[in-house]
């Protein structure tokens, strides 16, 4: 499971979960470090969302300030150029794609065998037989997340070929989350 954490609320339910990696989808230039210090300090994993953090440019010097200043562990980028950066800054990088056609689909896999992120997160994650088909077709691990709210689509998502989940349902997050669909 990873914790997607788009507000202050969740990053404080994310500190007291066994839940170890978070996609941090908030925060400005002048909030970041606090953020993330805080995680690293309770042993987190932090991947910064590059397109939702406010402040920061997303070339060469603005993702080597995420490396060598913030401190994350990596990105999570629609971008090609910004996991070029991130892979040069020593970035573990993930590449999210929104499959919102065959076309999208296709391209998607194109970009990121081109690219080699170390992992792809593909939107919306309640499509298992597109999973099957992604992790066909590229060397690297698959994270699917977006619009998952059951503990049985997690489960679904995970059979068919993920190798994590990220999502920003709370409940989700805990073990007890885990044993029975949630409505």
């Amino acid at each position: 499971m990873i914790a997607s954490i788009k507000s202050p609320k969740q990053f404080e339910t994310f500190l007291q979960s066994d839940v170890t990696t978070t996609f941090l989808m908030m925060g400005t230039l002048s909030t970041l470090d606090r953020y993330v210090s805080h995680l690293k300090r309770e042993n987190k994993i932090v991947f910064l969302h590059a397109e939702r953090i406010n402040g920061i440019s997303l070339d060469r010097d603005g993702i080597d300030y995420l490396a060598k200043r913030v401190g994350a562990d990596g990105v999570v980028t629609t971008k090609a150029s910004v996991i070029q950066h991130a892979k040069r800054a020593g970035l573990m990088t993930v590449q999210r794609l929104f499959l919102v056609d065959s076309d999208a689909i296709t391209s998607g896999i194109k970009m990121a065998n081109t690219h080699e992120p170390d992992a792809l997160e593909l939107m919306p994650g309640l499509i298992p037989n597109v999973i099957e088909h992604v992790a066909g077709n590229v060397p690297f691990p698959i994270v699917t997340g977006g619009m998952i709210r059951k503990p049985s689509e997690v489960h679904q998502a995970l059979s068919h070929g993920a190798f994590a989940v990220s999502t920003g349902d709370e409940r989700l997050w805990a073990p007890q989350g885990m044993k029975e669909d949630i409505v």
